[in-house]
């Protein structure tokens, strides 16, 4: 079975992911971030793939390869994460159906308009977070 991409769901998986690597002393191997995270190794790799593209963590081949971040926890926002994992839409495209049929143009036209705006709203509030403020305080 195929996980069928949801940037809802695979944006949560990579802030934990992200938690797991700031707090985690060296490389980490997948399957032991996977066991962390109640998840699926091939599954948590996919998520890992789009971080390391958006040049938010490293990846390190071999026996004894793993993960790490590319830049320490408090220089990584939650902004940088939500457009590295937008595999498929942005949230809010999901929000608000702009493809309906039954929609006029005007109202069409004001509907995209708004999810432009609700995007711009979450990209804005997800700049004022890091990774650092994601880790559990002790």
């Amino acid at each position: 079975m195929t996980e069928k991409p949801s940037t809802t769901r695979w944006f949560g998986y990579a802030i934990q992911a992200l938690v797991v690597l700031a707090t985690y002393e060296g490389i980490c191997p997948s399957a032991e971030m996977a066991g962390k995270l109640e998840s699926r190794s091939a599954f948590l790799r996919k998520i890992l793939t789009y971080l390391v593209k958006g040049e938010l963590i490293r990846a390190k081949e071999g026996r004894d390869g793993g993960y790490s971040l590319a830049r320490p926890a408090d220089q990584i926002t939650l902004a940088d994460v939500y457009k590295a994992m937008q595999i498929v839409d942005p949230f809010t495209k999901g929000l608000i159906d702009v493809n309906s049929s039954c929609l006029s143009p005007y109202t069409n036209e004001a509907l995209v308009a708004l999810t432009d705006e609700m995007e711009e709203w979450i990209l804005s509030g997800l700049e004022q977070k890091t990774i650092a403020d994601m880790i559990p305080k002790k």
